[in-house]
């Protein structure tokens, strides 16, 4: 039986430091959250972008991608990415979630589906590293996770470090090649 793959975008952050929402900023006349979406459409059989309530209505994609564009369950407003991450896994049921942050406007589809090939019934999280750097927002997500994020967001730990540290991970470096990115 084929898994069922979701994508989730993260869009939540306030960008307080970029001054401006991220997902609008623009490379090459494309906004970033457009870059995320067409990554993701390569490797998904449908995806969810999550985003704070104030940027609900202001994503628009011009492609024919069918997604839904949703904000944190209430319960977790506001709490970071993992709130956003378990809202995806609420929103939309999968096997596997393949996460992408929103700014990162150099994505491809490639780096999900180098790491799809290392999905493992002994697995919960696929972490790529990049440039020497773990990146657990540009990851892959295994269902079981989803209990563990929403004990985590319960007791206010909102560290993705921390769940990495009680899940069973599979690290991929890029070797310094930059097809990942």
């Amino acid at each position: 039986m084929k898994d069922k793959i979701i994508g989730i975008v993260l869009s939540g952050g306030q960008s307080r430091r970029f001054g401006s929402p991220k997902a609008f900023a623009r490379k090459d006349g494309k906004y970033f959250y457009q870059y995320s979406i067409d990554a993701l459409s390569s490797v998904v059989d449908s995806f969810v972008l999550v985003t704070n309530p104030t940027l609900i209505g202001k994503f628009l994609y011009e492609q024919e991608v069918n997604f839904a564009i949703i904000t944190d369950k209430k319960e977790y407003e506001g709490l970071g990415p993992l709130a956003g991450i378990f809202s995806g896994m609420e929103y939309i049921r999968g096997d596997w979630y393949v996460i992408s942050p929103i700014d990162v406007p150099f994505i491809n589809g490639n780096i999900f589906q180098s790491l799809l090939l290392h999905r493992d019934k002994n697995i919960d999280a696929i972490i790529p590293v990049v440039s020497g750097k773990i990146q657990p927002l540009l990851s892959i997500y295994h269902y079981r996770v989803k209990r563990l994020i929403q004990l985590q967001l319960k007791s206010n730990t909102l560290s993705v470090q921390e769940l990495l540290k009680k899940v069973q991970s599979k690290v991929c470096f890029d070797g310094g090649r930059k097809g990942f990115l």
